[in-house]
């Protein structure tokens, strides 16, 4: 019988420690020091395993937003025609991200991304990722007939990951309700693509 991988299950430990600690503290909060507390670590042994908290935090990002995106592969499976996986990818999309806390930490890290280059990449693969998602089930609607883009479908697909990505912030915000967003976005998408998505 393997041995386990003490080290990479002690990485995991860590990084559920600093999920723990951004969800709760946010960003600002979000040290070395806090992260370590939370593992029941000093901060030197942290070091043992990740290079810093700058390594810490991208590896956070990076494990919320493979959470998020399969979240989203899921609802969409789960949908018999493209205009159900389309609402099933809208609502993954907005609301799948906040019961994980995944959206909160995407949203807690963004500004980040602004002077640290390898979070600028993160977030521009998770975009990338979404969109690539909306793609393939608009091409699959506009050859079954369902859907008449009134944009090109990379449009499509890139205005709904912008509308999404910007009206969480306000389901984070207490700004708007989760069915609000939803709505909002399907109305959207029903507009961009001549389409009945109810």
């Amino acid at each position: 019988m393997p041995r386990p991988n003490r080290r990479a299950e002690r990485r995991l430990a860590i990084l559920e420690a600093a999920r723990d600690v951004a969800v709760h503290e946010g960003a600002e909060g979000t040290t070395l020091r806090a992260i370590a507390t939370a593992a029941g670590m000093e901060p030197s042994a942290v070091l043992y395993y990740f290079d810093g908290l700058d390594e810490l935090i991208r590896e956070l990002v990076y494990a919320a937003s493979d959470r998020f995106i399969e979240t989203i592969h899921a609802a969409v499976a789960e949908a018999p025609t493209p205009a159900a996986r389309l609402v099933a990818a809208i609502e993954a999309g907005s609301t799948g991200g906040l019961a994980g806390d995944e959206s909160r930490i995407l949203y807690e890290f963004w500004s980040l991304g602004l002077r640290d280059p390898l979070l600028n990449d993160a977030d521009h693969a998770l975009d990338r990722r979404q969109a690539a998602i909306y793609g393939e089930i608009l091409d699959e609607g506009v050859a079954a007939g369902v859907f008449r883009p009134r944009l090109d479908v990379e449009g499509v697909a890139w205005a709904l990951v912008a509308l999404e990505d910007g009206l969480v912030m306000d389901i984070l915000a207490g700004t708007k309700t989760r069915e609000d967003v939803t709505a909002l976005i399907r109305s959207v998408a029903e507009s961009m693509l001549d389409a009945s998505l109810s």
